[in-house]
């Protein structure tokens, strides 16, 4: 039986040793490093590009300006003809991971795609679309690890480490931060905890970010000066924290509203496709050169916001256009995520909640890029609902420490306020958005078989019940129960304690519509 296929691999697999394991991760992130910085220094020439192309002194020019302006139409028409072309890769590209991690969907002509991805990325981000790069860097990442995957003839479970640790590399090059990189692939991709697959996952990251270092230097992914204001009482430091985290978790449930609703509206829009692109190119050229800080992911935006002075009113302004710019440019469709755009709006928000504080209380300047760093962190949060992979991707980008119990505060406050709103995760709204638009490929071969890994914790439905006791989906079998290196094959009666990892033989169509299902079962305190 063809080892990439058969369930006996995968059996086999749970027993060896992973020492090739985790040295294919450290290729992986070797090579998603290399891919991404090459990416990053593409979206950095394009920007260069943008400010060099629409300054003052070519904005005289009527015919460049309509020279430039049909660039832009092209390109916008390239990049749609691109993700029609290629539908896995559009958007972020955060969900059609986590659906290949959940074998929902596959790559059929993976490397065609992943120069698609890195194309399109390129060309609409370049462009002036507020979009972001880490998204499309973590696919990036999970494509160079699908094709060694394929290459090096792994099965279904070597596999899934290998593409968690290859999304893990791209997040990790495109801010340079390791640490958040292995976080967001446990708590947003997995939403479970295991020592292999943390392992692997920091193995890939921390090359990944090797390779991106010696392109780019040590410096944090933000270049400005923070520091810990110690001007007013930390009792009324607390206080203010409180009142930013709601306005925060408030801002992200308006984030969401607004891009689902923005992606429904150009939608339904009856124009033809291909006036939607030009309207959209059009505006991103338009907005070039009449309010250039909202185009692109806004990296720059944000380090310029704690250097230059600006009023309460055109911030407000300009949180506004990001937020309705952002909205448009990803229900376009084209490569690019929205990781980044959201840290901008929370920047944005940062500093018009510490010019207030500095109105009302007169507190000093430093308040500025301490409630960037914490809007940042914050909106993530609000947004995505991971809230440890927020708190740790800003301590990383920014090099400062010193807030971590700030971030932590402000984090969870927003993370509560979005609990009472019911507000669910940004990219889970977006993977069940796949598969409500039938972009999520189903194998229907119910011949072949395969095991998947559910891990249990503490409090969720399988914990301290027998295998009999449990309302399996039909077709699925436990062949055994690891716990602590030891694996024994289960019966009827024994009992699943919080720590075991299952081994659940179905078949690999099953596997991709149950995987998710059994998943919950073993994280979450309900019933199935």
């Amino acid at each position: 039986m063809n080892r990439n296929l058969g369930s006996e691999g995968n059996i086999k697999f749970l027993q060896k040793e992973n020492s090739s394991l985790y040295f294919l991760c450290l290729l992986i992130g070797l090579a998603t490093g290399l891919t991404v910085s090459l990416y990053r220094y593409g979206l950095q020439y394009a920007e260069h590009l943008r400010n060099i192309f629409f300054s003052h002194n070519e904005l005289k020019n009527p015919q460049f300006l309509l020279k430039l302006w049909l660039v832009f139409i092209t390109i916008g028409l390239i990049t749609d003809f691109l993700a029609k072309k290629f539908p896995t890769t559009s958007g972020s590209g955060i969900p059609q991971v986590k659906a290949i991690i959940l074998k929902r969907l596959k790559y059929n002509s993976w490397f065609k795609e992943f120069l698609a991805k890195f194309t399109g990325g390129l060309f609409g981000i370049g462009a002036g679309l507020s979009l972001g790069r880490e998204g499309p860097s973590v696919q990036l990442g999970s494509y160079i690890a699908y094709g060694m995957s394929n290459f090096f003839k792994k099965n279904e479970i070597e596999k899934k480490y290998l593409i968690t640790s290859g999304a893990s590399a791209g997040l990790s090059g495109a801010f340079g931060a390791p640490l958040a990189g292995v976080i967001f692939s446990l708590e947003e991709l997995h939403k479970h905890f295991s020592s292999k697959l943390l392992i692997c996952t920091l193995i890939a990251s921390i090359a990944s970010d090797f390779v991106s270092r010696r392109i780019f230097g040590v410096s944090t992914a933000f270049d400005f000066t923070v520091t810990y204001p110690d001007t007013i009482g930390p009792y009324s430091q607390f206080i203010l924290f409180i009142i930013f985290g709601i306005i925060i978790a408030l801002c992200g449930k308006l984030f969401t509203v607004v891009l689902i609703n923005t992606q429904n509206m150009y939608k339904k829009c009856i124009l033809p496709r291909w006036v939607k692109v030009c309207s959209v190119m059009t505006l991103s050229f338009a907005l070039c050169f009449a309010l250039p800080e909202v185009t692109g992911g806004g990296h720059e935006l944000v380090e310029g916001l704690a250097k230059v002075h600006s009023t309460i009113i055109f911030l407000i302004i300009l949180f506004v256009v990001k937020l309705l710019f952002t909205a448009l440019s990803y229900s376009t469709s084209f490569p690019g995520g929205i990781f980044l755009p959201m840290l901008v709006l929370g920047a944005i928000l940062g500093k018009i909640y510490a010019l207030f504080l500095i109105n009302i209380l007169g507190v000093g300047s430093d308040f500025i890029p301490h409630y960037m760093v914490l809007g940042m962190a914050a909106y993530f949060v609000a947004v995505v609902r991971a809230p440890i992979t927020g708190i740790i991707l800003i301590l990383e980008m920014t090099g400062s420490f010193e807030h971590l119990l700030a971030l932590a505060t402000v984090s969870l406050v927003a993370y509560y306020i979005t609990e009472i709103l019911k507000l669910e995760p940004i990219y889970d709204i977006l993977y069940k958005r796949m598969e409500k638009d039938g972009k999520i490929e189903i194998d229907e071969d119910i011949t072949k078989k395969t095991v998947v890994l559910i891990p249990v914790i503490s409090e969720s439905y399988l914990d301290n019940k027998k295998i009999s006791e449990v309302s399996w989906p039909l077709e699925t079998l436990v062949v055994g129960i690891q716990n602590d290196g030891v694996e024994k094959i289960p019966n009827g009666s024994t009992v699943i304690t919080a720590g075991d990892k299952l081994v659940i033989l179905m078949s690999e169509n099953k596997a991709r519509l149950l995987t998710e299902t059994l998943n919950e079962m073993g994280t979450e305190n309900h019933i199935v």
